[in-house]
């Protein structure tokens, strides 16, 4: 049996999507939004629930895939970051064309990389290739 506590992180959003992060908290759309703290011009989520991972991940997964409006450079980038700051704590696992789900931490966090698309161009090839674990 495994009696390890999950983790505590800490997920910085970046300030392209910090005032809709915080129209989310504010909006109680989802628990994850409201555990964010504002520290000086940056805004933060302290978790340690899975679930509130996936709602980061699946957030800016959608917003990458299907966005409401055309994405702009900076917009797309803010996502992408998002999404891989996600994934550096749990492993992923596609769910349709254009949602995701954190179903596992991993046992140490990832290291940052550059090229943060490759979290989604890897994603999208696991959605197409059927369910399996993501990045294990």
């Amino acid at each position: 049996m495994d009696t390890r506590l999950p983790p505590k992180v800490e997920i910085c959003v970046p300030p392209a999507l910090r005032e809709e992060a915080i129209q989310k908290a504010n909006d109680n759309l989802h628990p994850a939004w409201s555990k964010g703290t504002q520290r000086g011009k940056h805004f933060v989520i302290a978790t340690d629930s899975l679930e509130d991972l996936s709602e980061l991940a699946d957030f800016a997964r959608v917003e990458l895939e299907e966005p409401d409006e055309p994405l702009s450079k900076v917009r797309r980038a803010a996502c992408q970051a998002l999404l891989n700051r996600t994934h550096r704590f749990a492993v992923l696992e596609p769910l349709g064309d254009c949602h995701c789900i954190a179903v596992e931490w991993r046992e140490q966090p990832l290291r940052g990389c550059k090229s943060s698309s490759k979290v989604l161009k890897e994603l999208n090839q696991a959605s197409r290739s059927g369910p399996s674990l993501f990045f294990s």
